[in-house]
């Protein structure tokens, strides 16, 4: 049974938090504009599907998940790093028929920026870890975020989300903080 709004005391543009979410969202389809393309006897119309999803500013502000962030600059980056470490790393080894003065040590400072490089890399690595241990979490965390989630109440009028129990208006902001919280994916 849904509870009056705690701000406004009205019943009539109350939603339940996963209806108002669900219903932000506009799944569409069509037809991109007629692009005519030469060939080589003359030319060729074509067209573009278009589709997509529009996601209202309330749906998006009651989201209950954050987005996951990619990692695919980080791979990137540990692969373009170790490239050039490599490519360091042949400076001193094509030296070892002329070493160069100091011996060992000579040898030691011309591999300096490869180790560098390789720190980076390995520094990069650590970034990517981290950030797959927070996904992991948040992802242990959903059953828990999404309770919560769901016994959230929105007053269209108030613009603010509300629980039944608790009798007070809350910003979706704060809203979507406690669903972190209980989460255990807070930032």
């Amino acid at each position: 049974m849904t509870e009056r709004c705690p701000s406004c005391g009205q019943l009539d543009q109350v939603q339940h938090v996963p209806a108002v979410y669900q219903g932000g969202h506009a799944f569409f389809r069509g037809q991109g504009p007629t692009v005519a393309v030469p060939t080589g006897d003359g030319l060729v119309y074509t067209s573009s599907q278009v589709s997509g999803v529009s996601v209202s500013a309330v749906a998006r502000s009651l989201d209950p998940f954050p987005p996951p962030r990619r990692s695919g600059g980080l791979v990137a980056a540990v692969i373009a790093l170790v490239l050039v470490g490599s490519c360091f790393l042949a400076l001193p080894l094509s030296s070892l028929d002329d070493p160069p003065p100091g011996g060992a040590l000579g040898i030691a400072v011309i591999s300096l920026p490869a180790l560098c490089v390789y720190v980076a890399a390995g520094v990069v690595i650590w970034l990517y870890v981290r950030r797959l241990r927070a996904h992991r979490r948040q992802r242990r965390g959903v059953p828990a975020a999404r309770q919560v989630w769901e016994q959230g109440w929105f007053c269209h009028r108030c613009g603010g989300v509300y629980f039944a129990d608790a009798g007070r208006l809350l910003t979706p902001a704060h809203f979507r903080q406690l669903v972190a919280r209980a989460g255990g994916y807070e930032r």
